[in-house]
This record gives C-alpha cells, sequence and structure tokens, in this order.
C-alpha cells in the first residue's frame, strides 16, 4: 500500500492544465496555520513568575547592612519585597528581637532569598567581610551595655548611700566660735534670733572648719584661699520660720563678703523649708572665703540682718 507523499505532487488543472499545488494540512513541519492561538505565551525574555530573565537580584551586602541595623523594624524584609513580614517584623520591634537576630543569622549564611525566591546577588564575594563586622558590631555592643550597666549600678548605689549620709566630718577646726557678739546668748554658745514678729529659733555652731576641699565635692576649687565650713542647727522656739543657708553670710576681716557654696543635703547640706515651732534642721553650709577672723551674719524673714556671732583663729 503506497502512502501519499509531503507535501503532495503538483497536479495540472483540468481547464487550464497549469499544474497547482494543494493546499498544506492544518500543521505542517510543527508551525501552525490561520493565525495566533489565543492564551499567555511566555515570550523568549519572560522567566518564572513572569519575571524577566536576567532581572537584578536583590543584593546580600543592603540586605545584611538592613538587617543588622534597622532588624528590628523589619526593613530588611521590605527590601526583600516580603511587605507582610516586614509589617509583622515591625509591630512586634523585630519578633522581640529574636526575629531580628534570626533573619540576620539567615543572611549571614546565605539562606536568605527575595519575593521571587532568587538568592542575594555577592553573597560569595562578601560573606566573610559581612561575618567579621557583624562580630565586632554584636562584641562592642556587649561592652558598651556592660559599661552602661556597671555604671548605672554605682550611681544608684551613691544616691543610696547619699541619702543616708549624715553631715561630713568636718576637717580639724583650724578657727572656733566665742559667744555671739550680738543676739541673746545662751549659755551653749548659741543664740536666739527673732525672725518676724511672734517667730523665733534658736541657732546653734555645732562645728567649724576650713579646708581647701569640702568632702564629696572635689570637683569645687576655692577663688579666696579656702572653703570655711559651718554645722549649724535652725531651731524653731516660737511659731514657724523659713531655715535656709541663704539666711547666713560671711564676711572676713577685710569685710569682703564670702561667696556661699551649696552643698547638697544629701552631703550633709542645711536643708531648706519650713521649720514648725518645737522641731530643728540640722546641716552644713559653706563659704569660699578667706582665712581669719570671719564674722557670719544671720538674716531674719525680711534679709534684713537679725544676728552676727565672729570666729577666731585658734592659736
Amino acid at each position: 500500500m503506497s502512502h501519499p507523499s509531503y507535501p503532495p505532487a503538483p497536479q495540472n488543472d483540468a481547464k487550464s492544465g497549469v499544474p497547482q499545488v494543494p493546499a498544506a494540512p492544518y500543521a505542517y513541519g510543527g508551525q501552525f496555520q490561520g493565525g495566533a492561538q489565543p492564551g499567555y505565551q511566555p515570550g523568549p525574555d519572560s522567566g518564572p513568575y513572569g519575571t524577566p530573565v536576567g532581572a537584578p537580584a536583590k543584593s546580600f551586602m543592603t540586605t545584611w547592612i538592613l538587617a543588622l541595623l534597622l532588624g528590628s523594624f523589619g526593613v530588611d524584609r521590605f527590601y526583600l519585597g516580603k511587605i507582610g513580614t516586614g509589617i509583622a517584623k515591625l509591630l512586634t520591634a523585630g519578633g522581640f528581637g529574636i526575629w531580628s537576630i534570626v533573619d540576620l543569622i539567615i543572611t549571614l549564611t546565605g539562606n536568605a532569598r527575595d519575593k521571587q525566591g532568587r538568592p542575594l546577588a555577592g553573597y560569595p564575594e562578601n560573606k566573610k567581610k559581612a561575618w567579621i563586622i557583624t562580630i565586632v558590631v554584636w562584641f562592642a555592643g556587649l561592652i558598651v551595655g556592660i559599661v552602661s550597666t556597671v555604671l548605672s549600678l554605682t550611681f544608684v548605689a551613691a544616691a543610696v548611700q547619699g541619702a543616708g549620709t549624715d553631715a561630713p566630718v568636718l576637717p580639724s577646726a583650724s578657727q572656733e566660735a566665742p559667744a555671739p557678739s550680738s543676739g541673746t546668748a545662751s549659755d551653749d554658745g548659741s543664740l536666739t534670733v527673732t525672725m518676724s514678729e511672734g517667730n523665733t529659733v534658736k541657732v546653734s555652731l555645732l562645728n567649724s572648719g576650713y579646708t581647701t576641699e569640702i568632702p564629696g565635692m572635689s570637683y569645687m576649687k576655692p577663688t579666696k584661699g579656702g572653703f570655711l565650713l559651718l554645722e549649724v542647727s535652725w531651731e524653731a522656739t516660737a511659731g514657724s520660720s523659713y531655715a535656709s543657708p541663704s539666711n547666713f553670710e560671711a564676711f572676713d576681716a577685710d569685710g569682703a563678703k564670702g561667696e556661699e557654696i551649696y552643698v547638697e543635703e544629701g552631703l550633709g547640706g542645711l536643708p531648706s523649708g519650713d521649720v514648725a515651732a518645737g522641731e530643728m534642721q540640722r546641716g552644713v553650709i559653706a563659704f569660699d572665703i578667706k582665712n581669719g577672723p570671719t564674722t557670719v551674719v544671720i538674716s531674719d524673714d525680711f534679709g534684713d540682718k537679725a544676728a552676727t556671732f565672729t570666729l577666731t583663729p585658734a592659736n
């Protein structure tokens, strides 16, 4: 049995005698006849997911830097096109830090992929450098954290200790206070001062000393030779009064006014505040002043001089 040949042999037209070539079958040699067929036909430049072949992959270096510095905000995942997990990472502060560390390690080990599942460009040649820098950053962060913790604990301990510290021990007295020169003197060397009508206080000098450094305040440097430290008590004997270091002034033998130095209450300074009848405040006041005979002035509630006493250098 004979088979027809392809293409079919030409035949003569019955009327004209001109050879005619029969029409080719629907498909010949794999070629479709009758125009383009419906449906999506990938072009020669298309790859999986319709992504153009040869489209640049996401950068490993960019992803790594974003994961290292901004991983808690999900910026690395936004960069890779993973918007949904990026938002989740942002809202959870990097999964409370754990997600950020996991993503960073995934990136450093070369397992990170972009949204299309493609590996990151530049990993082989940059992975060693990325690992070294990451370890250095982690180590530096650890050191800073330890130092910050130690400093914080030191400050807290100092604050707690300062809150429970009594008045500082004054240096060996180089000046002594005789009976006050004005005001109503008592047998114990104290004096009674009228602060306002009906309000009186008993002021006592408990200790004094002259030094070039105030205990606990070594950062203060005298400009007039040294610091005069006075430990005083302020007791309201009638009515209430306001106790404050500013109620005291000091003048040297030449009449020059000493500069008042504020001593914190935690270091034993005289507290400021209202003192009710029968109550007492006690603390240290300080002046930057020249060593020698010193006159101390106590002011009343109106700022006027109410009493004075004189410190004389001890022999």
